[in-house]
C-alpha cells in the first residue's frame, strides 16, 4: 500500500502546492469557516487521485498487479487522513505564528474538530465515489464537503466556538468519524469496481 500512496502523492504534488498556499491564506485569516473549510478542502485531495487514475485506466493496470481492493480502497483513505494532518499542522502552526502579529488565535481545538469534520466528508463522500466515478459523484461530494464546511463554521462561530468543542463535543465528534469510518471502508471495498 505504501507504493499506491507514492503514486498519488506524485500525481497530487501540484495540488499539494495549492493547498499549502491555501493554508497559509486561511490560516492567517483565523475564524471557524477558515479553519474548517481549509482542513476539509483537504480531504478532496483523494478524488484528484481517483479522477486521474480513472482518466488514465490506472484500475485496469491495477487489477492486473498484486494489489487487492482493499489496498486500493485504503490508500485513499490513508491519503485523505494525511493531507487533513498536514492541514491541520500547517494550520496550527501559521496561526501560532501569526497570532504574534495579528489579532487571530491559534485555536487546536478547533482544528481538531475539522479534522473529525472531514473525516465525516470523505466517510460519506469516498464509497459514492468508488461507487459512480467521479465525473457522476463531483456534485454529491461537492455539495457534502461544502457543505460540512459551511455549516460547521456557522454553526461553531455563531456558538462562540472559543469556549467549546467541549471535552463532550470532542467524544461525540470522535466517535462518529470512528463509526462512519468503520462502515464507509467496508461500503468502498463492496462498491468498488474497475471502471
Amino acid at each position: 500500500m505504501k507504493a499506491l500512496i507514492r503514486k498519488d502523492a506524485y500525481v497530487l504534488w501540484k495540488q499539494v502546492k495549492l493547498l499549502f498556499i491555501g493554508v497559509l491564506f486561511m490560516a492567517t485569516l483565523g475564524g471557524a469557516f477558515n479553519s474548517i473549510f481549509i482542513v476539509v478542502w483537504s480531504s478532496m485531495l483523494p478524488y484528484t487521485a481517483i479522477a486521474y487514475d480513472e482518466r488514465s485506466h490506472w484500475d485496469q493496470l491495477a487489477a492486473m498487479m498484486p494489489y487487492t481492493k482493499r489496498d486500493l480502497v485504503l490508500s485513499k483513505y490513508v491519503m485523505g487522513w494525511a493531507c487533513m494532518s498536514i492541514s491541520v499542522a500547517l494550520s496550527l502552526v501559521i496561526q501560532t505564528a501569526a497570532s504574534r502579529f495579528m489579532d487571530i488565535s491559534a485555536d487546536p481545538k478547533l482544528l481538531i474538530m475539522s479534522f473529525f469534520m472531514g473525516t465525516l466528508a470523505l466517510d460519506i463522500t469516498l464509497p459514492l465515489v468508488f461507487c459512480l466515478g467521479v465525473e457522476k459523484g463531483r456534485l454529491v461530494f461537492m455539495a457534502v464537503i461544502f457543505g460540512t464546511a459551511i455549516l460547521g463554521g456557522i454553526v461553531l462561530e455563531a456558538a462562540g466556538y472559543v469556549q467549546i468543542p467541549s471535552l463532550p463535543g470532542f467524544g461525540i465528534a470522535a466517535a462518529a468519524a470512528v463509526i462512519a469510518t468503520a462502515v464507509s471502508i467496508p461500503l468502498s471495498m463492496k462498491l468498488y469496481h474497475v471502471k
